[in-house]
């Protein structure tokens, strides 16, 4: 499922993550350098970064 996603191919910053979903910066470069999966993260940031990826690369 990561994969799918392009918010995780650089197209955004760890900053720029951390404030649209909710996350800590840490939280978000660990996704970035896939440190830790989309899973690991509450139901609501994964949702979260759903719809900020339909938003945007839709």
């Amino acid at each position: 499922m990561e994969t799918d996603f392009n918010i995780l191919k650089g197209n955004l910053t760890a900053y720029q993550i951390s404030e649209a979903i909710g996350i800590s910066i840490e939280e978000a470069t660990d996704l970035l350098e896939h440190r830790i999966t989309i899973e690991s993260l509450d139901a609501e940031s994964q949702e979260k970064l759903k719809q900020l990826e339909k938003v945007l690369f839709d």
